[in-house]
This record gives structure tokens, sequence and C-alpha cells, in this order.
């Protein structure tokens, strides 16, 4: 009879679970299957057995944190290699990122770093009213961070408001590779490095801007600028108005100005200039700081909606007989409050920048006897406000008179002699009902004389000779009953009507020679 042990087993019992046991059994351990009740007695008692089983748990614990096998081991060497690499590009993207910083703000005249499309990019998409920027495919205030010093500041804000051209600035000389920076590179510097406000000015300036809560200093890299005469607080229209004269002045060659000594003085307000006028203009106050922020929606001059600020704006520029040579810059276009441009008898080459139109308050433009070539350009049809517009005795200047000139609906004098002008008149000209004085003698004008111009009963003076003009007097200049000059000569015309002009005191016409124009009432005759 089989005994029983004390697992309750009998022997056959007993070999079959040792069976069981050597299934179970890694492949390095060996089970053995000869144990005596006493052996058996003693493991279960605490004995050598509970020893082994301590040390089974302890091994069945280390196998749960350690590896067991190649697939795992190789699992935990790729976790590494990731942690490694995602250090490693963070570390040198922060690394990037500091030397790009550092870059905007030590190397103040080179400005920022510009997108695709020329425009300087920022980081600050919030705007003092708590709004959000606007942004399009021209300026993505997201892309980039906003220039922080003076000069990228000036930059981004004359390119994005169309002020300047990016081509304006790219050839930076900073780095001494061009010896001739352009105007526009010139004014940003003056304003970045030399125009200090004077030292007597600036503990006024800084009480003020303690009361005020003001600390950023446009220019604040190492404290060298802390004095500059501008700053971010500065209204935007304001800081576009400085740069734009410093940008007349070195376009015109302003060294060699008969006045030029006075211009460009550190901490000189700019309408204290000669041949400088300002007025007292309620402006939008937003800043150049927050006019960064969202170039896309700076408001005009004239939006009532926002908040404003009195300022002293450029309202006429008088430098005639003043030695000024080179071209005009398109940033003179930019003085929304000019009322009066007056550059006669200089030297100014180059032709009239289109986008002359902008000055949408002009009210006279005289830019005659200087050295412009070109055509008469049709932006000049948008000074919606222009009442006198004066380009003649600029004999390089050709083209025919472009039908705009008939939109400038208050114009009351028109003096376009001495020119190379080819072609007939516009008729869009008889919409110049205001129109006083038209004078157009000296050029290539050819065809016979419109009627319509009796359509201007405002002219006082009329001047038509040294042209081309054939054919007989129109009767329609009979209704010209406010007309009291009149010079028709050097051209190929017929009788002149006398009874058609009986108020004109001054009457000349080529009547001296036999085949000339036939007329008895002339007052001259050549």
């Amino acid at each position: 009879m089989d005994r029983i042990n004390e697992f309750g087993l009998t022997s056959d019992d007993s070999n079959v679970e040792e069976g069981r046991d050597c299934a179970f059994a890694d492949d390095d351990s060996i089970v053995s299957s000869n144990v005596t009740n006493e052996e058996a007695q003693t493991l279960t008692r605490g004995g050598p057995l509970g020893v082994m089983q301590s040390d089974a748990a302890n091994e069945n614990n280390r196998a749960g944190i350690m590896p067991r096998n190649r697939r795992e081991w190789c699992i935990v060497i790729f976790a590494l290699l990731l942690i490694v690499a995602a250090a490693a590009g963070t570390g040198i993207g922060l690394g990037f990122y500091f030397m790009n910083q550092g870059s905007n703000t030590n190397n103040p005249a080179t400005g920022n770093p510009k997108d695709g499309k020329g425009n300087e990019n920022g980081n600050d998409d919030s705007y003092s009213d708590g709004s959000e920027p606007e942004t399009d495919d021209k300026t993505d205030s997201s892309a980039i961070p906003l220039p922080t010093d003076f000069a990228g500041s000036v930059q981004y804000h004359m390119i994005a408001q169309d002020i300047s051209e990016l081509a304006s600035f790219e050839s930076i000389a900073d780095n001494g590779s061009s010896s001739s920076p352009s105007p526009q590179q010139r004014a940003r510097d003056w304003l970045v490095f030399e125009d200090m406000t004077p030292e007597n000015l600036a503990d006024e300036q800084d009480e003020q801007k303690n009361l005020n809560n003001g600390t950023d200093d446009l220019v604040d890299y190492n404290n060298s600028l802390s004095s500059s005469y501008l700053d971010v607080n500065t209204p935007a229209y304001r800081v576009a108005q400085r740069f734009a004269i410093a940008a007349l002045y070195f376009s015109t060659e302003g060294e060699e100005w008969d006045t030029g000594s006075q211009w460009l003085q550190p901490g000189l307000n700019e309408c204290d200039y000669p041949g400088i006028r300002c007025e007292e203009v309620t402006i939008p106050s937003i800043s150049l700081k927050e006019a960064l922020k969202r170039p896309n929606d700076l408001p005009r001059h004239s939006d009532g909606t926002v908040d404003t600020t009195t300022e002293r704006m450029i309202v006429e520029i008088n430098l005639p007989e003043s030695n000024l040579g080179g071209m005009l810059p398109g940033e003179l276009m930019t003085f929304p409050f000019l009322r009066r441009l007056g550059l006669w008898s200089n030297q100014i080459g180059g032709q009239i920048p289109e986008n002359i139109g902008r000055l949408q308050n002009l009210e006279s433009l005289l830019l005659d006897d200087n050295n412009f070539t070109g055509d008469i350009v049709p932006g000049i049809g948008s000074l919606e406000n222009l009442k006198m517009l004066s380009l003649g005795f600029n004999p390089k200047m050709g083209g025919g008179i472009p039908r705009e000139i008939g939109d400038l609906y208050h114009l009351e004098a028109l003096y376009l002699p001495n020119m190379s002008l080819r072609g007939g008149l516009p008729s869009s000209m008889r919409n110049l009902g205001k129109l006083k004085n038209l004078e157009l003698q000296s050029n290539n004008l050819r065809g016979v004389i419109p009627d319509w111009l009796g359509d201007l009963v405002n002219l006082v003076k009329l001047n038509l000779s040294g042209n081309d003009f054939d054919g007989e007097i129109p009767e329609g200049l009979s209704k010209l009953i406010n007309l009291r000059e009149l010079e028709l000569q050097d051209n190929d015309l017929g009788t002149i009507p006398c009874s058609s002009f009986e108020s004109v005191v001054v009457l000349s016409a080529n009547c001296k020679s036999s085949d000339g124009t036939s007329c008895d009432c002339c007052t001259l005759c050549t």
C-alpha cells in the first residue's frame, strides 16, 4: 500500500507533481524529485526551502526591472537614443534662437531679418487694446520676431507702410562692403546714431517720461543712445515725418545746399528747419511700437474713431533757388498735411515720383526750372485739392499732357512752358472750370485749337505761343469774357477774329509778315 506523505500525495502522485515542476522550470534550473518527508517538513517549517522561495521572489522582482532578453535590451537602447536626440535638438534650437536675438539687438544698423517679400516681421501678436493684429501675405507678425531696435523698427515701418521700397535698404553698408549707402540708409542711421536730444532738454524729457511711466527707449542697447530724440512711444506719423525729411536732405545732396548747414541739427524739431512750415495738427496717437504690431491697420490721419494727439506737422516745404540736386525721394510723398511744395529753380533731376498722388492735401506743386526727365506722371491727377501746378522749364520732360490732368477740378493755374510736350490738348481739360491761367508756350503741341477751350470761362491768361497749332481760331473762344492776355504767336493760324476778343488787353500773334496771321487788333505782332 502506497505511503501517504505530509503533502497528502501517494508516491505515484508525488511523481506526477515532480513532472509538473520540471515542465515549468527554466532551462537553467534543475528540480530534484528526491525529497524526503523530513526535508519536506523542514522546508514547510521555514527552513532552507523558505530561503529558496525568498531568493526566487527577489529574482522575479529584478526581472521586472532589468531586460530579460535581447529584444527588451534593444527597446531600452532605442528609447535612450530618442531621449538623447530630443535633448540635442532642443539645445540646438535654443542656441539658434538666442543667436538670432543677439544679432537683432547688437547690430542696429542692419535692422532685423526680412521674409521673402522683404518685410521684417514681428513676434508680438497682441495690441494695446487687447485685439489681435491683422495679417496678410504682405506681413506675417507671428513668423519672425518684431524688431526691437530703433534701426529695425524704422526700417520695418517704412517698408510696411509703402513709404520706402525694400530695395532702398538692401545694399547695407554697415559691413564695409559699400562706400555709398542709399539716402534711406543714411536717414535711418542719422535717426539712430546722430539724432540725440540736447543735454539741456534730456532731463526735462526724462522727467516727463517718468511721469508717463514710459520705460521703453527706442534705442536701448548698451544704453549708448538712451537720449535718442525719438522713442517707441512717439506717434508713428511723427517718426515717419522725421525720417522722410532726412531722406529728402540726403536724396537732394543736402550737404551742398545753400541752407543745408542748418538742417538735421540733433534734437532740433524738423519744423524749425529753414524752408519748413508746420502747424499744430491732430493725428492718431498710435505709437511706432503699436504700429509695428499691426502694420496693415494703421489708422489714417483723418480717422475720427481712434485716440488722437496734437503734433507739429509739416504743411509747407519751400526751398527755391537753394542748390538742391540729386532726385526727389519717394518718401517726400508721405506728408499727409503738406499743402505747398516749392522747389523751383534748383538742379533736381530724375523723374517726378509716381506716388506724388498721395499728397492729398497738396494745393501748390512748384517744380519748374529744374532738370526733371520723363513724362508727366498720371499720378498728379490724384491731387484732388491742387490749385497750382508748375512744371515748366524742364526741357527734358516730354510726352503728352496726361488726360488725368482733367481730374484736377480745383486747378486755377497750369504752367507747362518750355518743355518737350507733344500731341494735342486732351479733351478732359475741359473739366478745369476754375482755371484762370493756362501757359503752354514753347512746346511741340500740334493740331487745331479745340473749341471747348471756350468752356473755361474763368481764363484770364492763355498762352499757346511757340507750338505747331494750325487752322482757324475757334469761335468758342469768344465765350472767354474774362480773358485779358492771349498769346498765339509762332503757330500757323489763320485770321484772328478781333470782335471775339474785345476784352483782351494783350493780344499777340504772327501778324508782322504778309504771310502771317491776319490780326488788326493785336497789341504785339511778331
